[in-house]
């Protein structure tokens, strides 16, 4: 079979992080190109309105080319921008929120590079295991496929999560069969590496798996290793129960828990909060996940949250503070959103939702009488969206600070601030 290549001239960077091209009318995505390079590409699929490629080689390298840290870039998909100098890198990230605004025409104030964060950083990875014969594969998958890449170390992760990876490579071997493979959920808390092993194929828990997760936790010292999903997480061994800090307040997250990618970027957040939200008497965290965000400010506090285990969490935390200064209510705000009369209770209001965002929240919070709204985004087109009807109900974006805690990535979170 003839392998066709093109010739291309990358003209930007699309959201996702590839190279955009366009010859003869027809749109083309290349990975790993930055702006101004001349390629040779081999088209593959259809993708949106333009034709996946294959980067085969550069011919002409941008002068803002660098060489990766990472000997696994290009080939694992955690990272896409390695090879871009980090301060045009940082730029075109807050292009991505620039032109989300402006698509929706969204009036928005001027705002500042991205808070950056460092390699090493990362304090929470999904680690996909795998049994292929006598080997255990250990690491992350590649770009735009199910086959594993074999990781020693990971450039972002936090040297806890990369000192683990040997161990759960060796706890594997006495538990993985051929053929299967497990995920290996990793949250670094404030007493030490909290670890979900979560099989992609049911099977029990049986005495030897369990004998070998115990093994594993105490060779590695991990705080807790747990077995299962989410929803139905099994710890096997707590050797220190997991904790993290905010202000006054100590959660002991479920297994499994959503944390922010870094620590840096969750008390970026929380300041902003704290700043942002002024003297609220009362305030709302909706889709709270474990109170990350909000927890440990001073007067009432009200977390709206629809997973389970992140409820049970935060709920339990309140009954240690005592009192009624901290709640937490199971809700799924996607179908039942806090509505205009509900929101009277509140003078501040948080939001972090998912990268879907809070289209149904949103439309009753612009026809509240709430004075103040802290946003913590993680996707610049559904922020946008969902503040155009935030305007379009009376409130003014007065301020945004962009948030690159996921480093090297296509992704980019924010907080703002939204008064009325």
């Amino acid at each position: 079979m003839c392998i066709v290549s093109i010739t291309l001239d990358i003209l930007g960077v699309g959201a996702r992080g590839d190279g955009v091209a366009e010859l003869e009318g027809q749109r083309y995505f290349v990975p790993y190109c930055l702006p101004a390079e001349t390629v040779e590409a081999e088209p593959l699929d259809k993708r949106g309105d333009g034709i996946a490629c294959e980067l085969v080689e550069v011919l002409a390298p941008s002068r803002h080319r660098e060489t990766p840290p990472c000997a696994h870039f290009g080939t694992c998909g955690g990272c896409a921008l390695q090879h871009w100098r980090r301060d045009i890198y940082t730029g075109w990230k807050s292009e991505l929120i620039s032109k989300a605004l402006a698509q929706r025409g969204v009036k928005a104030p001027r705002f500042e590079a991205p808070v950056g964060c460092e390699p090493g950083e990362r304090r929470r990875a999904d680690i996909v295991q795998r049994r292929e014969g006598k080997r255990i594969l250990a690491g992350f998958h590649e770009r735009a496929s199910q086959s594993v890449v074999d990781v020693a170390t990971c450039v972002v992760a936090r040297p806890r999560i990369n000192a683990a990876l040997a161990p759960l490579r060796s706890a594997m071997a006495a538990i993985l069969r051929d053929g299967t493979s497990a995920d290996a959920v990793v949250n670094e808390t404030d007493t030490g590496l909290d670890v979900l092993i979560r099989p992609h194929r049911r099977f029990d828990l049986t005495l030897p798996i369990r004998e070998a997760l115990i093994a594993l936790a105490e060779s590695a010292d991990f705080a807790r290793v747990s077995w299962g999903d989410r929803a139905t997480a099994e710890p096997v061994l707590v050797r220190r129960t997991p904790q993290l800090i905010l202000g006054d307040v100590v959660i002991e997250p479920p297994p499994g828990a959503f944390l922010q990618a870094t620590k840096r970027a969750e008390l970026v957040m929380r300041a902003g909060v704290n700043a942002w939200a002024g003297q609220a008497t009362h305030l709302a965290d909706l889709f709270a996940g474990i109170g990350a965000l909000s927890l440990g400010k001073p007067g009432r506090l009200s977390l709206f949250e629809y997973d389970k285990p992140s409820v049970a969490a935060v709920d339990a935390a309140a009954r240690k503070l005592g009192g009624n200064r901290v709640t937490a209510q199971l809700r799924d705000l996607f179908r039942r959103p806090l509505s205009t009369k509900e929101l009277e209770a509140f003078d501040a209001v948080v939001l972090d939702p998912p990268r879907a965002g809070a289209a149904a929240q949103c439309v009753e919070l612009a026809a509240s009488k709430v004075k103040r709204i802290v946003y913590a985004s993680c996707d610049p087109a559904s922020f946008a969206r969902d503040v155009r009807t935030l305007q379009d109900g009376g409130y003014r974006l007065e301020k945004l600070m962009p948030i690159d805690q996921f480093l090297w990535s296509a992704h980019v979170e924010l907080i703002a601030l939204l008064t009325k």
